[in-house]
């Protein structure tokens, strides 16, 4: 025989008590009819319930109890309602109307707060739009039971206020049970084995409530009969529900997405959504009180479907938005580097190539820009701080930038600048001579404070160059004639030296030698420690 572990028989106590619940209520149908023995055992698995609900609470430790401590307190009115009525019985009085209605209606209002406080916890701030479903397809019920069940009953019913009141108030209160059980099936969240057992045994007191009202009103209920197989099977599952290990997770908050309407769901609503105008159609004019009430119940119904569509609308609208912001950032990862913000290669290409294309007045340059020796960062300091500098020397070429300029990093240690809208070729070379000594200046990084420099192309297109690519590839050769020349300057390519340089041969090009900068400063960074 396997060995079984404390844990073990804690995970079956809910079937064992479902076990036990079937047995006494076969037990039940096998004793005779309204007897003592047979309405003491009926006492004693209502009040079954009630201690499997506590049980469960104090076994389980559930994050939110309030729920179960409630159904717990329906599940107690309910024993007290049972016993009150095997007294009367005793007593030789008719059970009803009497104080043992008192406590079984007074037990419905703790089962639907016990279920909103659950659903509302369910939801965790998620689809709230589930509550207002709920309260269309309840609201749609009420008018239907309105129409066939308690209109009628009441016209049928004796005029005492007492018993026409109780009457009333039974399938009253299956209706608020009835709108907080809808509230919880379509609630979205996991359905858990408690929650299954829960759902149950609602669905089977509301059917044997209906069953009841029925047979009250034909007079032909049965003390004793197969109708309280509906309630002791209630009481066997709500105890059930809560000794399972699942019911700790039952109404632990379960944020989910708000979602549009499925076909099922629409399927519902639209049938709701006709059934005032389908009563109305088929009510004769001439019952006015039939009329009002399903007219006032139309009137809710739109109402909350206008709320529902209101809440539609919001959730379209932001679900727009937020495709906006996902595309704008997609977008921007797409065209951008992920290090500095500056564009990539791409975007960078794709600006030159507009800039080239289009009618602005003025030269049109581009810089290229290399870190001189930053390897020496990357050896010494690490890659983290090699990312860290190069991400201060992204923000510092955008600050050397005018309106319209674009930067961009085009990979490793490598930027790159384009300039539109110039007064003059002299003024590119302004801007890289402004650059040169920004990115100059030394930053504290790890510890040691870093003095970097940069070699910087400058090429001003002209008709020699056949298009983006003849722009970019001067630019190049530039910064690479400024690292020849000792680094730590800017370099301006200059065709006009050497006609053989239009069509830019690799290895071969007149450029003209311009420093930047102290003459005396390394062209590698410094490294040296923070404070000396």
């Amino acid at each position: 025989m396997p060995f079984r572990t404390s844990t073990d028989r804690r995970n079956r106590r809910w079937l064992i008590y479902l076990a036990a619940v079937t047995t006494a209520s076969v037990v039940y149908f096998l004793l005779p009819p309204a007897s003592l023995a047979q309405n003491t055992l009926y006492d004693a698995i209502a009040l079954s319930a009630a201690a499997a609900i506590l049980v469960g609470v104090r076994m389980q430790r559930p994050a939110h109890p309030w729920p179960w401590l409630l159904l717990a307190a329906a599940q107690f009115l309910f024993f007290l309602g049972d016993l009150l009525w095997l007294v009367y019985e005793g007593m030789g009085q008719d059970p009803f109307p009497s104080a043992a209605d008192g406590f079984y209606l007074a037990g419905y209002p703790f089962i639907a707060a016990g279920l909103l406080i659950g659903i509302r916890t369910r939801l965790g701030g998620g689809d709230r739009s589930s509550l207002l479903d709920a309260a269309i397809l309840t609201t749609s019920v009420a008018v239907l039971a309105w129409t066939f069940q308690i209109g009628p009953m009441a016209a049928a019913l004796d005029p005492e206020p007492v018993a026409f009141a109780i009457t009333l108030a039974y399938p009253t209160m299956d209706l608020l049970l009835i709108g907080v059980c809808i509230g919880l099936l379509v609630a979205p969240g996991i359905r858990t084995p408690s929650f299954q057992l829960l759902a149950g045994s609602l669905v089977a007191l509301l059917i044997a409530d209906q069953i009841y009202a029925i047979q009250t009103a034909t007079e032909t209920y049965a003390d004793g009969g197969l109708l309280d197989a509906g309630w002791l099977f209630a009481y066997g599952t709500i105890g059930a529900s809560a000794l399972h290990p699942s019911m700790r997770s039952l109404f632990f908050p379960r944020p989910v997405t708000v979602s549009l309407l499925g076909p099922v769901r629409l399927a519902f609503l639209g049938a709701a959504m006709l059934t005032g105008p389908a009563l109305l159609f088929l009510t004769p004019v001439e019952s006015a009180p039939g009329v009002a009430a399903i007219g006032g119940g139309t009137a809710v119904l739109s109402v909350l479907v206008l709320g529902r569509l209101a809440g539609l609308v919001r959730l379209l609208s932001a679900d727009i938005a937020k495709r906006r912001v996902l595309e704008a950032q997609l977008s921007f990862q797409a065209t951008h580097d992920a290090l500095t913000h500056l564009a990539n290669r791409r975007l960078f290409v794709q600006r030159v190539e507009d800039r080239l294309a289009g009618t602005t007045p003025g030269p049109v340059a581009v810089l290229f820009l290399d870190l001189d020796d930053f390897k020496t960062v990357n050896d010494s300091l690490g890659h983290q701080a090699g990312d860290e500098l190069l991400a201060v020397v992204g923000e510092r070429i955008k600050a050397c930038l005018r309106e319209g300029d674009v930067a961009a990093r085009l990979g490793g240690d490598e930027f790159a600048v384009l300039l539109g809208e110039l007064s003059d070729a002299a003024e590119a070379e302004t801007i890289a001579a402004r650059m040169t000594q920004s990115l100059g200046v030394p930053l504290p990084l790890h510890g040691t404070v870093v003095a970097v420099a940069v070699s910087i192309g400058v090429a001003v297109h002209t008709p020699a160059m056949v298009g983006v690519d003849g722009l970019l590839r001067a630019a190049d050769i530039a910064m690479y004639g400024a690292k020849a020349r000792g680094k730590d300057r800017y370099q301006v390519y200059a065709p006009d030296v050497d006609p053989g340089a239009d069509q830019l041969p690799a290895g071969r090009v007149a450029v003209r030698r311009v420093d930047a900068g102290d003459a005396g400063r390394s062209a590698a960074p410094h490294l040296r420690p923070e404070g000396a």
